[in-house]
């Protein structure tokens, strides 16, 4: 048996074999490199009997010998695979599972039963270059870097394979984090969730077999309990965070789409808020870089909120088009701002490229290794949570200055404070009673929603000044608009202002 820890990457280009190795020369490091087509066949029952124990079987063939493998249930860590593997040499391509050891099965599995049931499922085949690399360290560490491309194929469907694995040979895990720090310089990455198992279950799936139902959006955040150290809850809290971007990426380059999009920021808010939250007990050094790259990465998308509000305004679905119909030109005005906002390209090149995925190696080498800063006296992780639950709605409550009714520029000022104090509840959510907790976050998501949609509403205003025809009908709904929405807003402001915080 072997444990694999390897770093995954898909990685964008088609001239990746002689640009990598001109980046191991240029740091001189020492390396072999060689080439081979690998053709692999994944095993599995109709009823997915090996995938409910989180296995994966297959055969692989090459020109000099053919290998079953069976790789069992394991980790991931923000992109970081940790799982053991068993390989046997074999002289047929198909598999004999009596071959692998008798204690990778669960107690009562009847293997003859199982193997009688297993039929090929798909297929990966692909030309792997790769580089074993020494590592110039105290360790004497080894990585190899395989680039694969190729095609996962079944039931007549195919998907490219195109990425990169950066395995531990031999040596420290942190030489896996130097060479991944060269590679996100010199291409365009996102780190890869999915093996080439799970993307191949899928294409099956896709192909007959009813496929999982996604879960419905979630905002990030760390589901705690009030076992853990204020210093372990940060840790906890990252790599929740850290897997949630990795996973809004990918939903963002599967389908790209101003709502996926949002997902990216809104995870990268919530790291963002986590290190504000937690500064006291980070290396200053590490402070200073996340905050700088978080913002980098967030002042990335800062078109976003614009772009999500004029999409509203001018599809044909959208609240507010009929209104805009009394305004041909605002409608052209509002598709000429729509086009500006960066291409499909563009946001690739944003969500693939070096800013972003240091951030997630960053993260992701914290997460595997933390340290932090030694605390001078324990911190119960409820004190810690009551004391910035608390200090993040004085704020919220000093944009008002205690008064009844705001303005709507006060309004759109609170927005950030009370995404702040939204970002702080969603840090420490599983340490308090759900419905409680759910009941007083729902009337201010409603306060949230609803400067939301005052924003709209100011820049349709904004817009419509801008243009040189006025049409009073428009002016005049859209005053009685923000108007009504104010009152409402008063209302559901101060009916939250009164309600108890459950965290006290």
């Amino acid at each position: 048996m072997s444990t694999e820890i390897e770093l995954k990457y898909f990685i964008e280009g088609t001239d990746v074999t002689p640009k990598f190795t001109a980046l191991l020369e240029q740091h001189s490091f020492t390396f072999s490199h060689q080439s081979k087509k690998l053709a692999n066949t994944y095993f599995d029952t109709a009823d997915r009997q090996l995938r409910a124990l989180d296995f994966g079987l297959r055969v692989r063939k090459t020109p000099d010998y053919i290998e079953q493998t069976i790789k069992t249930a394991g980790v991931i860590i923000g992109g970081l695979h940790k799982r053991p593997e068993y390989n046997v040499e074999i002289n047929e391509p198909s598999p004999n599972l009596s071959l692998f050891p008798a204690e990778i099965w669960p107690q009562g599995s009847n293997l003859a039963q199982l193997s009688a049931s297993i039929v090929p499922i798909f297929d990966t085949n692909f030309t792997r270059e790769s580089w074993l690399v020494d590592i110039n360290d105290d360790a004497g560490s080894q990585v190899e870097v395989a680039y694969d491309r190729g095609l996962i194929t079944s039931q007549g469907q195919e998907q490219i394979i195109s990425e990169l694995e950066i395995e531990l040979v031999k040596g420290k895990p942190e030489a896996i984090f130097e060479l991944a720090a060269l590679i996100i310089e010199q291409f365009n990455v996102s780190v890869g969730q999915q093996s080439k198992a799970a993307r191949g279950y899928k294409l099956w799936q896709s192909g007959g077999v009813v496929e999982e139902h996604e879960t419905s959006y979630q905002y990030p955040h760390a589901d705690l309990s009030n076992e853990l150290s204020v210093e372990h809850a940060l840790v906890s809290g990252m790599e929740q965070g850290l897997t949630a971007l990795q996973k809004a990426i990918a939903s963002t380059l599967t389908q790209t789409s101003l709502a996926h999009l949002k997902q990216v920021y809104d995870a990268l808010s919530f790291i963002q808020h986590g290190v504000q939250l937690y500064q006291y007990i980070l290396a200053e050094h590490l402070f200073e870089d996340l905050i700088k790259t978080t913002t980098e990465c967030i002042d990335s998308l800062s078109w976003l909120e614009n772009a999500i509000h004029i999409n509203d305004l001018t599809i044909k679905s959208g609240n507010y088009r009929k209104k805009l119909e009394y305004s041909k030109q605002l409608i052209s005005t509002l598709k000429i701002e729509r086009s500006r906002f960066p291409s499909e390209n563009a946001i690739r090149a944003i969500l693939t490229g070096q800013k972003l995925n240091h951030l997630q190696l960053t993260l992701l080498q914290f997460v595997v290794s933390p340290t932090v800063k030694p605390s001078e006296k324990t911190k119960l992780l409820s004190d810690f949570a009551h004391v910035q639950l608390d200090k993040r709605l004085a704020e919220l409550k000093q944009v008002s200055t205690d008064k009844a009714e705001l303005s709507p520029i006060e309004y759109l000022v609170m927005q950030h404070h009370l995404y702040g104090s939204l970002l702080t509840g969603n840090w420490f959510s599983g340490l308090f009673e759900c419905e409680q907790r759910q009941d007083y976050r729902r009337i201010w998501l409603d306060v949230f929603q609803g400067v939301e949609e005052l924003a709209v509403l100011v820049l349709l205003q904004q817009q419509l000044k801008a243009t040189e025809e006025t049409p009073m009908k428009l002016v005049r709904w859209l005053e009685s608009k923000i108007e009504n929405l104010i009152d409402a807003l008063n209302h559901s402001y101060q009916t939250a202002l009164t309600v108890e915080p459950y965290w006290r």
